[in-house]
């Protein structure tokens, strides 16, 4: 009974100490990119290329504070680092400006969440109009690929692999196509299995729906 009510303080005391993160005012549109960086943020990566099909490079910004908080996160846990934040902007052809077309508060992982390697955060790409966001962690990695259409980030794509019990295990979806390309087998040998499968999602999601990694059952026990 005493080991459980210590349990229930503890809980209780990281619960009373964790904030819901409220993220900054940024401006709708900006002539540079150090427009989009709040004081005491920073630049922690960017990507460009054009987005839209306008033929204009685009940005993406991920931009962190510099202020480490017990942050409460959406899948209910809490997290001791620093909030970072998805900025996509496209440029104005006539004007030069950027404007804010994605703000995410939350899909992208912290410093603290990358299990026995904290910093999980590999990063962001730009490629033939698509948005690639990817994580690393010891024994396995994820990436998210993200294509602007229907005036929404729509997930197109996402890979999963990972070693785990001397396994090796890796899902490659493409959810334009309703095609994922399984792979499975011992990670210390040569030779893996693979299968195809049809993927049972008929709605892409958007990035906006996306509120962390990991998150989606895609199929039993198959998360992304």
């Amino acid at each position: 009974m005493r080991t459980l009510l210590l349990l229930v303080l503890l809980f209780w005391g990281s619960s009373l100490y964790a904030q819901s993160f409220t993220p900054p005012m940024f401006p709708a549109s900006g002539k540079s990119l150090s427009a989009f960086v709040p004081p005491n943020w920073f630049v922690k990566d960017s990507a460009q290329g054009d987005l839209n099909g306008d033929k204009i490079p685009d940005v993406a910004l991920v931009v962190e504070l510099k202020d480490t908080i017990q942050e409460l996160r959406p899948d209910s846990s809490t997290n001791l680092g620093s909030p970072r934040i998805l900025l996509i902007l496209f440029k104005d052809q006539t004007t030069g400006t950027y404007q804010v077309v994605q703000q995410h508060n939350t899909f992208l992982l912290r410093y603290g969440e990358g299990g026995m390697a904290p910093e999980p955060y590999g990063k962001i790409s730009i490629k033939n109009r698509v948005l690639e966001v990817s994580f690393e962690f010891v024994r396995s990695t994820a990436s998210y690929k993200f294509r602007y259409q229907q005036n929404a980030f729509m997930l197109i794509g996402a890979t999963n692999s990972g070693v785990s019990g001397g396994q090796f295990e890796k899902w490659d979806i493409n959810f334009s196509t309703r095609k994922a390309l399984h792979e499975w087998g011992d990670a210390s040998g040569d030779k893996t299995q693979s299968e195809w499968k049809t993927v049972p999602v008929t709605k892409l999601r958007s990035l906006k729906e996306m509120q962390m990694p990991f998150q989606w059952e895609v199929w039993p026990n198959v998360y992304i």
